[in-house]
């Protein structure tokens, strides 16, 4: 209906200016003709069919990087999971438990009842954890080996491999009967699915196939500034992201086309609930699709029918999210909990009173009014529960602008993942032409959108009854104004936190598909002209997207750690499997992973409990004394500790060494040496030096209740 409404507008304008050619009805018949083809939307199967070429070819983009990058088809076992550090052993880790279980049953009960991860309590790792996509692989998995041990068929091939430089030869196997590249696989599938729904998303926005293509151009062109897939796969965006464009596509259907059937919340949720599982981060995105179409509703673009589909949609498929994860606590009280509860509150209760405020005064008041019950609601789900999971995220925004510090809070900003968004990335994306074309789509969409506002209020001024007067937003598209206002939210994310703009730039290649929608050219009255504008701009994009795609393709090397290599292989050998270690949060990842020994801490720094542990690990790098450090430890019942040098010596930048962290956090001890060189260096009592290389040293921590025998001191 808006389609035919905005098409009757342009006729009569173009009809008032053209006046003297209202006689000739072949003029207007092939005119007419013309419009409908334009308009006419395209192919579904086509949409499909290209949607899935691309996903094809973006799958083996990135596969091919990731070999090059780590020529991971030539490393051992041991090499391949070495390269997932950080987060990403901890995640792989779970998958490995999966697989080299008895049965699925006996690894997922292993998961449910995790000794291991935060030695000494017990925790469920599907609660704390997003790791349904390890589950889902994991069990995917046995199914492939079974059927095709039964078939008899040999889905890997192995050979050794001789690594030179005084190492040992390893066994290397490929294929997707090994394990790690069945998991691999799943990864490089789900990329697929992002430039899949991406060319979909482009193509329903802009309602052109040249729209899908421009969005795919643009994402190929922007790579590097889009996804990390390519060189950290196990991380929960490589999984989730996919799913964001989903849910995206899905909200900019409804408020276009609302229907009161029962499969369009349904579909909201499925998308969501899986969204949620697969990112702890997803809710924040959530949030913004719950608070754009919300305040959409209340400026009345779009009616309360859509409004209600997406919410509904959203809160089922949170609720469900919430059983399946057994009620994780970062998400019962997350912002997205809140948004939802403040939004429903909001609907049911306040809006009846603020409608009665004239206009526009009640819809400020509701604006307002949606920021304030969501943030209360928020607020108080925290505090009904007791929890702080994630009391740091504010800390983090609070240090974004003041002065605020604190131990947890220099962890991350330390990060350049979590610094502000660099000059460099804004200067990248401007060498390919993506923001000045983004630009110039923004400033199209205004001038239609405030055209049609004008010309809507002069209607309404012309029309004596107030019950037949036209919508202030008729004939403005709601799934634009939705797109480019989370556009605007995920900028405002990315330029505060530099790891969101793996949501930002692939929003701007999706809003730059407007580029093809005829409705914001029509001063290009031909639509071969229009498409000729378009070649030479997509040709200004190529000149510096080909070399960026070159640039990424041309990264080659060789994944080599023999430092790392030598303390896991001695800590397999020469130490107790139930060993509790201690350490580095990267490193304790790899020992989970590779040697399977209890550790205190790790890498998912969003709960409290462990931010704390992690804390009292940590002092090992701050200016108490060894006996104090000792004391923490071994009340954490560590029997091990591991050290790092570039932990103990180096630092990021000013302000950004772990000795400088703790000098924050106790100024008190500024005028003492440090204590973790010395450990690194000698070994002061009451530490036992056991293992030395030129990377890590390890340090018994021997308990004053038992009789320690000599350690077993190794050093490269």
């Amino acid at each position: 209906m808006m389609a035919a409404k905005h098409r009757r507008y342009v006729e009569e304008d173009r009809g008032s200016k053209n006046k003297k050619h209202a006689n000739s009805p072949k003029d207007n018949n092939h005119s007419k003709q013309t419009r409908q083809e334009e308009d006419k939307p395209p192919s579904l199967v086509v949409v499909l069919v290209c949607a899935i070429c691309f996903g094809v070819v973006h799958s083996v983009h990135v596969a091919t990087m990731f070999e090059n990058d780590r020529h991971f088809s030539h490393l051992s076992n041991l090499e391949r999971e070495m390269t997932f550090r950080t987060e990403m052993g901890l995640y792989y880790s779970y998958y490995k438990t999966l697989v080299n279980a008895d049965s699925f049953l006996i690894g997922l009960n292993r998961l449910m009842h995790d000794n291991l991860t935060e030695y000494p309590e017990t925790i469920n790792t599907l609660q704390r954890f997003n790791l349904y996509p390890e589950l889902v692989l994991g069990g995917t998995y046995r199914i492939f080996n079974a059927v095709t041990s039964w078939l008899g068929l040999e889905m890997r091939v192995c050979w050794q491999v001789s690594r030179g430089g005084g190492l040992a030869p390893v066994i290397s196997c490929e294929g997707l009967g090994d394990p790690a590249y069945w998991y691999l696989a799943g990864v490089w599938v789900s990329a697929g699915f992002t430039a899949a729904f991406l060319f979909i998303q482009g193509t329903a926005l802009s309602g052109d196939l040249l729209g899908g293509f421009i969005t795919i151009i643009c994402f190929f062109f922007n790579h590097g500034e889009a996804t990390r897939i390519q060189w950290t796969p196990p991380l929960r965006e490589s999984f989730a992201f996919p799913w964001s464009i989903a849910l995206s596509i899905a909200v900019t259907h409804v408020v276009r086309a609302p229907r009161p059937v029962w499969t369009r919340p349904l579909i909201l949720g499925t998308i969501t609930l899986v969204y949620l599982l697969c990112w702890q981060f997803a809710q924040f995105s959530v949030v913004a699709v719950v608070g754009i179409v919300y305040a959409m509703y209340t400026i009345g673009i779009i009616n309360p029918l859509p409004m209600l589909l997406v919410l509904l949609g959203i809160s089922y498929g949170f609720l469900n999210n919430v059983v399946l994860q057994f009620g994780n606590a970062l998400l019962v009280s997350s912002p997205l909990a809140g948004c939802l509860l403040g939004v429903l509150l909001l609907y049911l209760f306040m809006e009846p009173i603020i409608q009665h405020l004239p206009f526009p005064t009640n819809t400020g008041v509701q604006l307002a009014f949606l920021f304030i019950s969501c943030t209360a609601c928020k607020i108080e789900l925290s505090r009904i529960f007791g929890i702080e999971d994630d009391a740091h995220i504010i800390n983090i925004l609070k240090a974004k602008f003041t002065n605020y510090s604190d131990f947890h809070t220099l962890l991350y900003t330390c990060s350049p993942e979590f610094d502000f968004l660099p000059q460099e990335s804004l200067y990248k994306l401007n060498e390919t032409l993506l923001i000045p074309c983004v630009a110039m789509v923004g400033g199209a969409v205004l001038i239609s959108t405030l055209t049609k506002m004008k010309n809507n209020m002069i209607q309404r001024l012309e029309e004596e009854s107030a019950e037949a007067k036209t919508p202030l937003w008729s004939g403005v598209d709601p799934g634009v104004i939705y797109n480019s206002a989370l556009l605007a939210v995920y900028a405002v994310m990315a330029s505060l936190i530099m790891r969101l703009k793996l949501f930002l730039t692939p929003q701007l290649c999706v809003v730059a598909s407007l580029l093809a929608c005829r409705k914001y050219w029509r001063v290009i009255e031909r639509r071969e002209i229009h498409i000729a504008i378009l070649a030479v701009l997509v040709s200004g994009m190529c000149v510096r997207g080909f070399r960026n795609i070159s640039e990424q393709r041309s990264i080659v090397g060789e994944y080599s750690n023999p430092e790392l290599e030598e303390v896991i292989e001695w800590i397999q050998s020469e130490t107790h499997e139930d060993a509790v270690f201690a350490g580095p949060m990267s490193t304790m990842a790899n020992l989970l992973l590779s040697a399977q020994r209890p550790i205190v801490n790790h890498p998912h720094y969003e709960h409290a409990g462990l931010r704390d542990r992690t804390k009292k690990v940590y002092s090992i790098f701050s200016r108490r004394s060894a006996e104090s450090v000792y004391e923490t430890l071994l009340s954490m019942k560590v029997n091990y500790v591991v050290l790092e040098e570039s932990w103990c010596i180096r630092k990021s930048r000013p302000g950004c060494g772990m000795v400088d962290i703790w000098d924050v956090e106790e100024p008190e001890n500024k005028h003492k040496p440090s204590l973790c060189p010395r450990l690194f260096h000698r070994s002061p009592a009451p530490f036992h030096r056991v293992f030395a290389n030129d990377v890590f040293v390890v340090l018994q921590v021997p308990s004053r209740y038992v009789e320690i025998p000599p350690p077993r001191y190794h050093s490269a």
